[in-house]
């Protein structure tokens, strides 16, 4: 297939941005033998418009106390004739983004697909952020874009239910597609079976990766380890990835991070952390969907976190890890951690299911080809209505 990657604000060539899923995505369609053409980024040479309508966001976040809106109503619409002209000058067989601005201002007589995490109106109920005016464009912008394109995939069944919910889509239009994990596959092909049958033996190490404070759940994680070692079961935690400005000393605690991929010395540090854990803790307040949960399984390790956003398909509850109820108190956390304790076999079988749904479908060898059928059933079927139309 020939295809249009239109990326609104990263190099997909790049995997050290954006969490590396444009990367993920670009390599995928690469590695299935397509032809695939880049074109942006679009936030790159901003307009005159782009910068007064930036401008007023900035007023309107400061008199609301509200976030803006994040895709600008200028920028979708270059966006979306950028993709019209591309479209236009060149023969492609589809049009593959992220980001929904490509698709807002037009409709294409080409096979259009939208791949996401979760929808702003997903987003909003879980973790509230925007003001009136800019959740209004955003929803107008979303529903515009989710009936111009022909197909998508998003990365949980809450996602899904959103998307059928609330925009009306019917079932079949959307697939859900669980976010793999952003390292390497070739950096974590085989694994020593110590690691696959490791024991929770004291101190047990917990680890989070995450650069967002509350929404992540830090304090979460700290309240966790206080009360665990208060109990007298000695517990570490490493915490990757939270900012200088976010840190402090605590007990039984250490920042590390954050790694670049790109980098083979990095990596292989951030590598090290997923085998040094015995649990991976994602005690997120709001995630759509959490990459580190499949990084973590590909080393056999299980995540503990809880069912808000799209964390239920993220981890699977007994096959990859524990996922307590929604907004679960650190108490919740610190229980289910003494449960496997007090069973060692419980959390043995817990490693090995973990892998096995890494190497099943949590990493870009298998999703990546998994995403091409999805691509290709749609370019077919759309070809096929236009052939009977």
């Amino acid at each position: 297939m020939k295809i249009l990657y239109a990326t609104y604000r990263y190099d997909p060539t790049n995997p050290d941005l954006g969490s590396s899923v444009d990367y993920g995505c670009y390599k995928a369609l690469i590695d299935a033998g397509n032809s695939v053409e880049i074109i942006g980024p679009v936030t790159h040479g901003v307009s005159i418009f782009e910068k007064f309508e930036t401008y007023f966001w900035r007023i309107y976040k400061h008199l609301t106390g509200k976030s803006g809106l994040k895709y600008l109503m200028t920028t979708s619409l270059k966006a979306s004739n950028a993709v019209a002209k591309a479209m236009k000058n060149g023969d492609f067989d589809a049009v593959f983004s992220l980001f929904h601005a490509f698709f807002v201002f037009r409709r294409l007589s080409e096979m259009s697909f939208w791949f996401f995490d979760t929808t702003f109106h997903g987003q909003e109920e879980d973790w509230p952020m925007y003001g009136k005016l800019a959740l209004k464009l955003t929803y107008w912008q979303e529903r515009k874009a989710l009936q111009h394109i022909d197909a998508c995939a998003t990365n949980s069944e809450w996602s899904k239910k959103q998307l059928v919910d609330f925009y009306g889509l019917k079932g079949k239009q959307v697939t859900v597609f669980p976010m793999p994990s952003a390292l390497p596959v070739e950096a974590v092909r085989t694994l020593d079976q110590e690691v696959l049958t490791k024991q929770l033996t004291h101190p047990i190490r917990i680890l989070l990766v995450g650069r967002v404070f509350k929404r992540k759940g830090v304090d979460i994680a700290l309240e966790v380890v206080r009360l665990l070692n208060a109990q007298g079961i000695p517990t570490l935690l490493k915490i990757c990835g939270l900012p200088e400005s976010e840190r402090q000393a605590w007990d039984n605690v250490e920042f590390v991070g954050p790694f670049k991929k790109s980098d083979p010395d990095q990596l292989d540090a951030y590598i090290d952390l997923y085998q040094w854990a015995h649990l991976l803790i994602h005690p997120a307040r709001f995630e759509a969907a959490g990459i580190v949960p499949a990084e973590a399984a590909a080393f056999g390790t299980p995540t503990i976190t809880n069912n808000t956003g799209g964390l239920g398909t993220s981890v699977l509850d007994g096959v990859s890890g524990i996922v307590l109820p929604k907004g679960s108190p650190p108490e919740a956390y610190v229980q289910a951690i003494i449960d496997l304790v007090n069973d060692p076999e419980r959390y043995q079988r817990l490693c090995q299911t973990t892998r096995e749904r890494y190497e099943k479908e949590l990493n870009w060898d298998v999703a990546g080809k998994r995403l091409v059928t999805i691509l290709e059933e749609a370019v077919r079927e759309h070809k096929n209505k236009h052939i009977k139309g």
